[in-house]
């Protein structure tokens, strides 16, 4: 709190020069006396408050003396307040000046000392505020502050805040009191904001008001129910707005109605927003235009469910409608044309550099590091990340002698990496992989599965798993049809381990989020095989299938028809991961309960208080997971806590590691704090937090080009530990993704060179090279054409990336998790489309910014081979002198035939000598032709650019 000088308190007319005298007073036994001094004292308070101090004992036990009179007792209370104020202490001021009675924060009082009121509705504030989260939160911390508010009363801390509130609706400050209403978690209040401030019948004004309170109770508030509260005010303000006799202007309606779907989404409650996409298709083009855009936002999200749910119930709105318009709207929602976009662009817009790989297996080869599975499986993922969803696979085409290196469960990582570069091309999924796919299960010789090979159509099934789940706006028939495919393959397939998990992982991705009980049984029944490796895919499976729907706890999203029995499902998982043996099977259970928990938040929060204090640290693992999941993007003060706790008091290294990374997905949405809050952690004598925290700061910064960050994680590239380094070359190549030249000061290129250099040094380990060959390929993951983000441009958190992420970060314990990363990385592009979603033409875009600040990369330069030419040997002077001395001397001794021999001699030496003379002329003329050129002047860079 500031202290304020009194030199700028007016002087009142009674000043006197000190209030010694009348502080004896106060000891005097008249309570006329008394009230007297105490009333000039209150006159010269602000100027002699020093003096006062010395007497607050005093007026302190004036004030709570029961015997003294009811106007002394306020007096004195008056004047202790004011001294504390001067003295810095606005909690103890705030508690005299409710205890002096009514008028404290009256209209005089904010016209003589109104920082002296302000300062005491801060207090006020701050003190409702930490009461009201105690009410509602009962583990709320109770520190020093909050025990000084404890005394307050509350009836007195609420006229305070109404005082506020009136004086907030009469400047329309409203805005301000809705964030105080919002931390307080007073939804009534929430309520009378908004109808005051439509009360002044401004719309454009309520709008705002109402655009702000979206936003802060979707980003801010850390309490669901709290938040589901505040946003379906917010929808039946905006329903009354978007009614056709509200007397909103129509373009401000057409807004309304827009963030009137946002507000369901966020409720998730299908049938109104299908309600309103049918009003907005049904109306003029504009109208119907803002509704396709809907549809588009609502793919986005990555929320398949919701949007299918929307797509059945827009269906039953679209008999009798001949326009078109909701057929457009189906295709977008569950037709598969946003995906049919994403494919074109990345396919046609690719700038995958092929001498990279060419590069990287020359130099793997030439150390003979190619004999290493690990490194040979880390190269073939690079490939994939580097064409992922660009449907490029020439390279592995062109090398197949080097991808047939790949055996048992390289193989099958080779084989599934083939789903990454082909993600969500679903149409020729199954053409693609038909040579790997096993035979079909009702066959006889598809009956006839054994325990041996299986590695190549194992990957096959997860290939096309990956196909149609790496993006949440696939055909939803296409999806239905793999479903039931792969869920055939899955039944039969028990018997061989690599089939079983790639048919498990397969089905778990085409039924996203769907809820399907019979898969849901399958999935139970394979695990409860005992077989580790597919047991560890079924809980993951199980995960998938389930995710965000809570099922387990007392609040869920299921269905009523299949709840029971899904419940019971997951309870008798629960039993199981506590009595198997499998490590590998109890990590797939936990990471499927964290996945079935994403987005519950405090609905959670008995699983993970239950698996946080389980003694099996695996369990405690899975906690930190779902702990990071559930409460994915919300920031929460309490999830931080718990993390952040286990990251330094855990006995487990691997339950450590995971409640570092946790932090990035709690945190995503304000990414800079990740950074702030490890840099401690990164200076850790345990290198598993080291490493984790190296993850967490390029989850959180993933594409920024942050100097700061890259400069933390920058001595970890040197750390003693190997695996510490891989964690730092991966955390700053997903800083750097999409990331030109000129980024850190041309920094980027050094990281580049250092990856290409560390994958060919014969004394780094391997663990290391692993870090430098997949960092390879995130850099430039999907063509340079796509980031790593956990979050929609609308500022939803996208489940596909989230649920992706994480399965992503489990490749430290199984490596075919690598291929996750598909599912986390979302294509950068603006597309244009006209109303028959087409492309326009003459669609341009312009960029207010210089063509390098977003130019690709340059692209790597192959190295010629320089031809050595033969010189020819020039005979000097000196020696054809010696020659033809030689030749004389013989030539006195033999006939004169001889001498016509020297005189040719003589003629070929002058001849050597003249073209001699004559080559260096035309050096000398060449070197003078070429100083003459003029130099060409560097053009400036141009300040902005179009895009078309």
């Amino acid at each position: 709190m500031l202290a304020y000088s009194p030199k700028s308190m007016p002087f009142t007319s009674n000043h006197v020069s000190s209030a010694t005298g009348l502080l004896s007073m106060l000891t005097e036994p008249s309570p006329p006396l008394r009230k007297a001094a105490l009333t000039r004292l209150f006159a010269i308070v602000d100027t002699q408050w020093h003096e006062v101090a010395q007497a607050l004992p005093d007026l302190e036990a004036l004030s709570e003396d029961e015997g003294e009179d009811m106007e002394v007792r306020h007096l004195a209370a008056k004047v202790a307040s004011r001294v504390f104020f001067y003295l810095e202490e606005p909690e103890q001021a705030l508690r005299l000046a409710l205890d002096s009675g009514e008028g404290v924060f009256g209209d005089s009082t904010v016209i003589q000392n109104p920082a002296y009121v302000d300062c005491l509705v801060g207090a006020a504030v701050d003190a409702y505020i930490s009461k009201k989260k105690k009410l509602h939160d009962a583990n709320a911390d109770a520190d020093a502050e909050n025990e000084v508010y404890d005394a307050l009363p509350l009836d007195k801390l609420q006229a305070v805040i109404q005082f506020m509130f009136n004086r907030c609706y009469a400047a329309q400050k409203f805005e301000h009191a809705l964030g105080i209403a919002l931390e307080a978690r007073e939804a009534d209040k929430v309520r009378e904001i908004i109808f005051h401030c439509a009360a002044k019948g401004n719309w454009k004004k309520l709008y705002n008001v109402l655009q702000y309170s979206f936003h802060a109770a979707t980003t801010l508030v850390t309490s669901k129910a709290f938040r589901f509260e505040v946003v379906q005010i917010i929808s039946d303000q905006l329903e009354k707005m978007t009614s056709d006799d509200s007397g909103v202007p129509s373009g401000l309606k057409k807004s309304c109605a827009f963030m009137l779907a946002n507000t369901y989404q966020v409720l998730r409650s299908p049938k109104p927003v299908s309600d309103i996409l049918s009003k907005l298709l049904s109306g003029e083009e504009d109208d119907m235009l803002l509704g396709l855009q809907l549809c588009f936002d609502l793919v986005e999200s990555g929320d398949q469910t919701f949007v299918n749910s929307v797509a059945a119930f827009l269906k039953g709105n679209m008999i009798g409608n001949t326009t078109g318009n909701f057929e457009k709207a189906l295709k977008i929602l569950i037709g598969g044309f946003s995906c049919e976009l994403a494919i074109s662009f990345l396919h046609k817009n690719s700038d995958s550099d092929p001498l990279i790989m060419s590069n990287l297996k020359q130099s793997l080869e030439q150390r003979g590091s190619m004999r290493n599975s690990m490194l040979h499986n880390c190269s073939v993922m690079t490939h994939s990340y580097l064409n992922a969803g660009t449907t490029n696979d020439e390279f592995l085409r062109d090398n197949l002698d080097w991808m047939k290196r790949a055996s048992n469960w390289a193989k099958f990582s080779t084989t599934a990496s083939l789903g990454v570069i082909h993600a969500g091309h679903i149409t020729e999924a199954m053409t693609l992989l038909e040579p790997y796919l096993p035979p079909n299960p009702e066959s006889e010789e598809g009956n006839l599965v054994t325990s041996a090979g299986g590695f190549a159509e194992g990957g096959a099934l997860y290939a096309i798993g990956l196909i149609h789940g790496s993006y949440a706006g696939s055909s939803a028939d296409k999806r239905d049809e793999t479903y039931q495919y792969l869920l055939k393959h899955l039944r039969n397939s028990h018997a061989n381990e690599p089939i079983s998990h790639g048919a498990a992982l397969g089905v778990g991705l085409t039924a996203l989020g769907t809820n399907r009980l019979e898969v849901i049984s399958e999935l139970k029944e394979l695990i409860y095989t005992d077989s580790a490796v597919s047991g560890e895919a079924a809980g993951i499976a199980i995960g998938l299938v389930l995710v965000g729907s809570g099922a387990g706890n007392i609040r869920h999203n299921l269905d009523s028809t299949d709840a029971d029995e899904i419940n019971e499902i997951i309870s008798e998982l629960k039993t199981y991961a506590k009595e198997t043996q499998h490590e590998k099977i109890i990590r797939g259970i936990v990471m499927g309960i964290a996945l079935i928990n994403y987005g519950q938040e405090e609905n959670a929060d008995y699983v993970i208080d239950e698996m946080r204090r389980d003694r099996d640290p695996l369990m405690r693992y899975g906690a930190q997971y779902t702990l990071a999941l559930a409460y994915c993007g919300t920031g929460s003060n309490k999830a931080i806590r718990l993390l952040l706790h286990t990251a330094v008091s855990d006995v487990s290294d691997d339950v450590r590691m995971a409640a570092v990374i946790g932090l990035a997905f709690v945190l995503y949405k304000t990414p800079t704090r990740v950074p702030e809050l490890v840099k401690l952690l990164l200076e850790s004598f345990n290198a598993h937090v080291r490493y984790a925290s190296c993850m967490a700061v390029g989850i959180a910064m993933a594409g920024t080009g942050d100097a700061e960050s890259v400069a933390l994680l920058e001595p970890m590239l040197s750390d003693m530990a190997d695996f510490v380094r891989q964690g730092a070359l991966i955390g700053t190549s997903l800083i750097y993704m999409q990331e030109g030249d000129l980024c850190n000061d041309k920094k980027v290129k050094s990281f580049r060179e250092k990856l290409a250099s560390l994958v060919g040094d014969k004394h780094q380990t391997t663990l290391t090279k692993m870090g430098a060959i997949l960092a390879t390929g995130i850099i430039d993951v999907g063509g340079r054409n796509c980031s790593f983000d956990l979050g929609s441009k609308n500022g939803y958190t996208k489940m596909t990336s989230a649920v992706g992420a994480a399965l992503w970060l489990q490749h430290w314990y199984w490596f075919p998790m690598m291929h996750m990363f598909s599912l986390a990385i979302t294509p950068s592009f603006t597309i244009g489309l006209n109303k028959d979603l087409k492309y326009p033409k003459g669609f341009e875009i312009q960029c207010n910014s210089k063509p390098s600040a977003f130019s690709y990369p340059k692209r790597l330069e192959e190295k010629k081979e320089e031809k050595k030419k033969r010189v020819e040997t020039v005979a000097l002077s000196t020696t054809a002198k010696n020659k033809a001395r030689l030749a004389r001397k013989k030539a006195k001794e033999e006939d004169g035939d001889e001498k016509m021999e020297e005189d040719k001699n003589e003629e070929k030496e002058n001849n050597t000598e003249e073209k001699m003379e004559v080559e260096r002329e035309g050096d000398d003329e060449e070197t003078e032709e070429k100083e003459k050129k003029p130099k060409k002047k560097r053009e400036p860079e141009p300040l902005s650019y179009r895009l078309s």
